[in-house]
């Protein structure tokens, strides 16, 4: 059977401390009513067990009109008489005081008001902050600036068959890899379980006593698990080179010439990869020179030589290159 103590709690109107929650409904030097919310656990090793007599009767109702704590089955308070009806278990109880059923906690202290204020300040800095910063990429001007010239670029990615040294799980390993080496690694690990820690904290009952209770959490132990790791060598395709054609507006835009590619799927062959292409205008501000890359549609319809309207970011400086011609 569970051991049940019992809590304490000290008179307010004669200044008597230390009586036993459960026992002294009242105080036995001037008879002022128990007041509930000063309950607290004794020190520790000063546990007052309650007589084996004692019956739980559940949390403690507390009198309309006395503000008496009678224990849990009582139909009258037994202070005043008052009928306690349908009064649910309302006991509160000190701060740090764990309750159970009903009771509840009351809040050790009011918030800090003056770290309340600091967060708040330094939370409405940050909020300005990230305004102002946001405002200031955004915020953009027009200028007039004249188009200087086109240019094009087109390049293509050249790959080359040859071999590559690579490392996998073995398991996970490529079919075609060759000069392998295997080792033993560290792949994963495994909880094991490796015993419990256990703590003891006392815990309420809202009627003036309290129990112990035991509380475990599991252990663990990470251990390794190991497996074997494969160095190999496999043949794979890779990007050596890149071929480039580039020009003016006034000459033909055209891919690179790949016709000297040694084709094949032999090491050392070489094929076509990706495929890059860029449209560039450069504009002439009154004070700064502007880049910017159209698809080619766009970057032909603009005529060398134009004035036209360009929005640019009054903090960064930036182009902002889709408004060109907006007004």
């Amino acid at each position: 059977m569970t051991d049940v103590f019992e809590m304490l709690w000290d008179c307010s109107s004669c200044g008597t401390k230390g009586l036993l929650g459960k026992s002294h409904r009242h105080c036995p030097h001037c008879g002022a009513p128990q007041d509930q919310t000063q309950r607290y656990f004794p020190p520790e090793g000063t546990d007052f067990r309650v007589t084996a007599a004692y019956v739980y009767e559940g949390v403690d109702r507390v009198c309309p009109s006395c503000t008496t704590p009678n224990g849990g089955a009582a139909d009258f308070c037994k202070n005043c008489g008052t009928p306690l009806g349908e009064v649910a278990g309302s006991v509160r109880e000190k701060a740090g005081v764990i309750g159970v059923g009903a009771v509840e906690a009351v809040v050790a202290a009011p918030p800090n008001k003056r770290l309340t204020r600091v967060v708040a300040l330094v939370v409405a800095a940050v909020v300005v902050i990230a305004i102002v910063a946001m405002v200031s990429m955004l915020w953009k001007k027009g200028v007039q600036v004249r188009v200087v010239d086109h240019t094009w670029q087109r390049t293509i990615d050249v790959e080359q068959l040859s071999p590559q040294r690579d490392s996998a799980w073995c398991d996970q390993m490529p079919g075609d890899a060759f000069g392998v080496s295997r080792s033993r690694e560290q792949r994963s690990s495994n909880k094991i379980a490796d015993g419990e820690t256990c703590s003891t904290h006392r815990e309420s009952r809202g009627d003036g006593s309290y129990v112990n209770k035991e509380t475990c959490t599991p252990n663990y132990r990470e251990e390794p698990v190991y497996d074997d790791r494969c160095s190999f060598t496999v043949n794979r395709w890779q990007q050596t080179t890149r071929l480039e054609s580039s020009g003016p507006l006034t000459t033909p835009t055209t891919w690179p010439d790949t016709g000297r590619l040694r084709r094949g799927v032999c090491l050392g062959c070489q094929r076509e990869g990706a495929r890059h292409e860029r449209y560039t205008v450069r504009l002439q501000g009154a004070k700064a020179l502007y880049s910017c890359d159209y698809d080619e549609a766009r970057w032909r319809s603009i005529v060398d030589g134009a004035a036209l309207p360009l929005k640019v970011g009054v903090v960064t400086g930036g182009a902002d290159c889709e408004s060109l011609g907006q007004k």
